[in-house]
């Protein structure tokens, strides 16, 4: 069956919306996740929506409510993201020892109320997810957190790379630095909650991680890191969907499958450069003993 015929189902029309909605909306958060070092808070939060599930399935049952289960997902995961954020401001904690403390705990959490509602099933969808299940409300959904993203980064794109890059001469500038990095982790909540349909809890985080890391790799200006991120996560997501009704694959996988070709190709490009010039490459143990990477930016 080819992707043209499909294109008349709304399903597969869904699908492409959404795939060209938060593909871009994530890699432009994931240029910042990377460069903080967030990359397995966002993991964190994916995994943390079990257990926002299953309290909104046990909330549910007891007040009589009827609220969408997503409701208690963006609640739950702003409370353990701003949670995190005050334990890293708060403690002497490193912060991707606040986040396995966090991830582990939720996830733990979560599988065992999930065990005992006896929605065994509910796991298989939260953690593979269907990009095929999204629907008119999860399309205005995900415009909405695309708008505040581009709101976000439109009014504070200056203070927040300079928060990022150099923490201590923006506060020295008067950013609110603790401020941004609340505001910046509520919006990655949302976005884990939100395209938590498209790739499931295990592979999200690719959506927001994945598109950074490849433009990274190949650019040495900021600039060309945003928009080299934003290229990606806007293409990604329709090769994976044709991929998937071309060949039967599973989408998901088949999208994410997109985004490591693609960080292949960058890793496979920047060596033939940096032979081709002469310049070493650096190996992990050596690329300790240089700067951080996020001062090489220009800002």
């Amino acid at each position: 069956m080819s992707l043209l015929y499909l294109l008349h189902y709304d399903f597969m029309r869904y699908a492409l919306i959404s795939g060209l909605l938060l593909g871009p909306t994530c890699a432009l958060l994931g240029v910042f996740v990377n460069l903080r070092g967030m990359a397995f808070f966002s993991d964190a939060l994916a995994h943390a929506a079990l257990t926002g599930v299953a309290l909104g399935f046990l909330i549910n049952a007891w007040t009589g409510w009827n609220l969408d289960p997503s409701v208690y997902v963006l609640f739950f995961s702003c409370l353990l993201a701003l949670g995190m954020g005050w334990l890293s401001h708060r403690t002497p904690l490193a912060r991707d020892t606040i986040t396995a403390l966090t991830f582990t705990g939720s996830v733990a959490i979560g599988v065992i109320l999930i065990s005992l509602l006896g929605k065994h099933r509910l796991l298989e969808s939260l953690l593979f997810g269907s990009i095929y299940a999204n629907g008119p409300d999860d399309i205005v959904r995900q415009t909405l957190l695309a708008l505040a993203v581009a709101l976000f980064f439109l009014l504070q794109l200056r203070a927040f790379t300079l928060a990022t890059l150099d923490p201590e001469l923006a506060r020295a500038r008067g950013v609110r630095t603790a401020l941004l990095h609340y505001l910046f982790s509520l919006l990655v909540a949302a976005a884990v909650t939100v395209g938590l349909n498209m790739l499931g809890a295990l592979l999200l985080s690719a959506l927001i991680v994945m598109p950074a890391a490849a433009a990274r790799v190949v650019t040495h200006s900021f600039r060309g890191l945003l928009l080299g991120a934003l290229l990606l996560g806007l293409f990604a997501p329709p090769l994976g969907i044709a991929l998937s009704a071309t060949l039967n694959l599973p989408t998901g996988p088949a999208i994410v499958l997109i985004h490591v070709v693609a960080f292949a190709v960058c890793q496979i490009r920047h060596l033939a450069t940096h032979r081709t010039n002469g310049i070493p490459i650096i190996t992990p143990s050596q690329h300790q003993l240089l700067p951080p990477k996020e001062n090489t930016y220009e800002t």
